[in-house]
């Protein structure tokens, strides 16, 4: 049977490790030793990632997490106030996505000491998801039979299904001019902000249509304020849940770029589009979709079937023919100091997962 303070216990020790994206060595460590206690076959593939399995009954299962946390991500203290689960306030919590290794290492835990029958499980825990989801995009996925699954890694409560997620491309461009005094000679001068600036007012920007958005979030330039800028550079990107638009755009993109570079003889622009996940969108009567809905009504909740604007391992496990949906980890405010965990809802993904185990 699930222990809530079990859970408690490693949720808070989880924290307690450092494991900013690039050092998630300690993390590996732990969650190595956890599931080798517990039976597991553990395997590191070449980027590191954790791959574990063990043997059950019937059609395996995939159980998905990252290791890493974002940043302010180091020393937290985790507080907890009843069922909130806060840090000191002075970083991040770090729930996303410790809340997700916890449900799954109780779930595994209770099945296993509780010696019922269950699934053969396979838990696939990744490096680099917040540093675009490095870690999934160079996982060894031959060594992958499970053809459904669940990554533990979204907003809110468990019951909240993942259904559709949209492709991402990132698109950094470093635009080059040519500097001079701007004082005493500007006209010999071509002012790379001013390229860059007429190129974002061009660019379809924000919220572009109900699936698609575009950013830049980043704009530097310039040595000093009597210097004509000779580079600029940009570093943004597009996301659609549709494809056809996911192109359309990033050819828009293009030829906002391609333009400016036309109009302004003597300046060149390297532009770099590369694409860092693709979309999934499944039905709520998708098989994997019916398996976590099945299971969230076995744990008394109403499952809700959800798209997202983010991406998450679960697109890059699609693109290599495993559907693994991302579900709630009981956590809100990710990526933020106000990031907080509700432990019953913490606890409820454990027995939504205990149930998928045992194949409910």
């Amino acid at each position: 049977m699930a222990n809530r303070d079990r859970l408690i216990r490693t949720l808070m020790d989880l924290i307690r490790i450092d494991s900013p994206t690039g050092e998630e060595d300690a993390m590996d460590e732990e969650v190595t030793r956890r599931l080798r206690g517990l039976g597991f076959s553990v395997y590191h593939d070449s980027f590191k990632n954790v791959i574990a399995t063990l043997p059950g009954e019937g059609e395996p299962v995939l159980l998905s997490a990252h290791l890493d946390t974002v940043e302010p991500g180091r020393g937290i203290t985790p507080v907890l106030d009843g069922v909130i689960l806060r840090s000191d306030g002075t970083t991040i919590l770090g729930g996303d996505c410790k809340s997700g290794v916890s449900i799954i290492l109780e779930a595994l835990t209770s099945v296993v000491e509780s010696a019922v029958s269950h699934l053969p499980v396979e838990v696939a825990f990744s490096r680099a998801e917040e540093g675009g989801l490095t870690g999934a995009r160079n996982m060894d996925m031959q060594r992958l039979v499970a053809r459904r699954g669940i990554v533990f890694d979204a907003e809110g409560d468990v019951n909240r299904i993942t259904v559709s997620a949209p492709s991402q491309n990132v698109v950094k461009a470093n635009i080059y001019g040519k500097s001079s005094h701007s004082g005493i000679e500007p006209e010999k001068g071509i002012s790379a902000i001013l390229i860059a600036a007429a190129i974002v007012t061009q660019l379809p920007l924000g919220r572009i249509d109900v699936d698609t958005t575009a950013n830049i979030g980043i704009f530097q330039g310039g040595m000093k304020r009597n210097i004509i800028p000779d580079n600029v550079f940009l570093d943004g990107e597009i996301r659609s849940l549709d494809q056809a638009k996911f192109e359309l755009f990033t050819q828009r993109f293009r030829d906002v770029f391609d333009a400016a570079a036309k109009r302004n003889p003597g300046c060149s622009i390297d532009l770099d589009i590369e694409n860092t996940y693709t979309c999934y969108d499944v039905s709520s009567t998708h098989d994997t979709a019916q398996m976590i809905a099945r299971a969230v009504s076995a744990a008394g909740l109403t499952p809700m079937f959800e798209k997202t604007g983010g991406g998450s391992d679960a697109n890059i496990f699609f693109k290599n023919g495993i559907e693994a949906l991302p579900v709630g980890i009981g956590v809100t405010g990710f990526h933020t100091k106000e990031e907080s965990a509700n432990i019953d809802d913490v606890f409820s993904g454990v027995r939504v997962c205990e149930l998928i185990l045992t194949g409910i």
